[in-house]
């Protein structure tokens, strides 16, 4: 096959790539055919509680939302993600409440996206095992709407990575996903985008996206995320727009009688 050949075929398939992202993100919200319903004391053992209006700590999650939106809104930014200096600051869980809470005001959706190709993440979050997940769709064996699931959250989406992946960087930066950033950067839907972004510090993952990307949510947390490494995340991150920073794992919340007080 000559080179003249592979690239008519390559532009046919991000041209259909990109219908189909449109088409996704205009009926975004009205219904999912990959919907799996996740019992909600799942959702609650897994600490998925920004939806649970009743539950004590479902607050601090919807006051965060509420302050992403705001500046989102200000800034005309569809696109975000969600990352932290090292492991274990909390930032998988912030993402995916984040998007849950989102996806709870009405007349707004979210798509949350897990982009931390090194480990698997989400789909054990909200324990899933959909037939189709992000590598499918990066290496255009499966198309957007093959691999967007509904887990049992009306206007929420989750693409979910299944095993981890070598070469990450190289497949984030392919043209799927940036067929996807865009359309969702063009649409008139009040749809928000949440990627789930590996650490700062381990590879080249969350820079080379985040430059893509609207804005970036930085996650610390209080018991091993030291001043050092959070300037060094946040000059690896230089040229990035910066939304805020979560600070997780605090120890001096109060009034929260519950075993999440941590958070």
């Amino acid at each position: 096959m000559d080179r003249i050949t592979k690239a008519i075929k390559q532009a046919n398939k991000t041209r259909s790539r990109s219908e189909g992202a449109e088409r996704l993100v205009s009926e975004f919200g009205t219904g999912f055919e990959n919907r799996i319903d996740i019992p909600k004391q799942v959702l609650e053992d897994r600490k998925l509680i920004a939806g649970m209006l009743t539950h004590p700590v479902s607050e601090a999650y919807r006051l965060l939302r509420t302050r992403v939106l705001r500046v989102m809104e200000q800034n005309n930014w569809r696109v975000i993600g969600v990352t932290g200096p090292s492991s274990g600051s909390g930032k998988t869980l912030t993402a995916a409440n984040l998007a849950v809470g989102i996806a709870m005001k009405p007349n707004f959706s979210s798509l949350l996206v897990e982009a931390d190709l090194r480990k698997v993440g989400l789909s054990k979050l909200f324990d899933i095992d959909p037939d189709y997940d992000l590598e499918d769709f990066l290496g255009w064996k499966a198309s957007l709407e093959d691999v967007v699931v509904c887990p049992g959250i009306d206007d929420l989406g989750v693409i979910v990575n299944k095993r981890p992946l070598h070469g990450s960087s190289d497949l984030l930066m392919g043209d799927a996903l940036m067929v996807m950033i865009d359309q969702i950067k063009l649409s008139q839907e009040n749809l928000v985008a949440i990627f789930d972004l590996p650490p700062v510090f381990v590879g080249d993952d969350a820079v080379a996206l985040s430059a893509h990307l609207d804005a970036v949510l930085v996650v610390v947390d209080s018991t091993n995320t030291s001043k050092e490494s959070l300037q060094g995340c946040l000059e690896l991150l230089k040229g990035v727009n910066i939304i805020g920073c979560v600070l997780n794992n605090a120890t001096d919340v109060e009034n929260l009688n519950t075993k999440y007080g941590g958070y």
